[in-house]
């Protein structure tokens, strides 16, 4: 999710923020406080019965007394948002995950004390701060924690997915926190970086990925973030798909198409939960 200008000062004013982040961190005491800042203002999204989607921007201590009676086992997905945040297409993912019958629960990063902006979505330029997917590594492996503290949670139907910044912390999260995850979902990255913490896959050998990035993503200028996830893969139920055609194939946020959407849907109807009248 990076186009790294003059990457080597850079990847200095990261190195810098990387200490920075720890020392603050360390120096208050409140790390755990701070992270599970990200988790009570998560963003939820609920299906109903009658196939509509409710968008409730409530904490988790609200959206377990809502559950409370919740009798089925229900199927959820941990969403990471993008480095700025969230915003409107966090609306639309949530929305459409939720109407394939997923509660859909995303972290909010920014809701930590302090959270540095590690890119510039009008130039479409990233990696200011190269600890920052530590934090967001943080973030997804309490919400993961959390999320199998629920009781009415489908523990066989829990997926990881993630958007630009938050597909880098889902393809790198490291396979212990991910136990028991049928799958993960990469959107808008391709697994390459002169960064070794940022590439490549973490998935266990037995866990389907699907990762979506566009051929010509305009994030991915420089040529050390070229590429794809294929040649990371590690089993047949992965599936890399590169979008060449347009518009997708300079496209960021794929799952705003429709195309994108289907491939998101048959591959979770074939290893995780289909949707009201989907067959798998």
């Amino acid at each position: 999710m990076m186009k790294l200008i003059k990457f080597l000062t850079i990847a200095l004013v990261a190195g810098i923020s990387v200490s920075c982040v720890r020392t603050n961190l360390d120096d208050s005491g409140s790390a755990q406080q701070d992270v599970a800042q990200t988790w009570d203002a998560a963003r939820v999204f609920l299906p109903s019965a009658d196939g509509s989607v409710r968008r409730r921007p409530i904490s988790m201590v609200i959206l377990q007394d809502h559950m409370a009676k919740q009798e089925e086992l229900l199927p959820v997905a941990i969403h990471m948002h993008g480095c700025s945040g969230f915003w409107q297409g966090t609306n639309r993912r949530g929305s459409y995950l939720a109407s394939l019958g997923f509660v859909v629960i995303a972290p909010n990063s920014f809701a930590r004390n302090s959270k540095p902006q590690s890119c510039d979505p009008v130039t479409q330029q990233g990696g200011f701060h190269r600890g920052t997917l530590a934090l967001r590594h943080a973030e997804a492996a309490h919400a993961i924690a959390r999320v199998r503290a629920l009781s009415w949670v489908n523990k066989e139907k829990m997926v990881l997915i993630g958007h630009s910044e938050g597909a880098i912390a889902t393809a790198t999260l490291a396979a212990v926190y991910t136990v028991g995850f049928k799958a993960r979902i990469i959107e808008g990255w391709g697994c390459n970086t002169d960064w070794p913490e940022y590439a490549g896959l973490n998935s266990s050998p037995n866990q389907p990925v699907l990762a979506l990035v566009g051929n010509r993503d305009p994030w991915f200028g420089h040529p050390s973030l070229q590429g794809n996830c294929r040649k990371f893969m590690k089993n047949s139920a992965s599936r890399s798909v590169v979008y060449n055609e347009s518009p997708l194939d300079r496209a960021h946020s794929l799952l705003d198409y429709a195309l994108p959407r289907e491939d998101l849907r048959d591959f979770l109807c074939d290893y995780v939960h289909c949707a009201e009248g989907q067959q798998p």
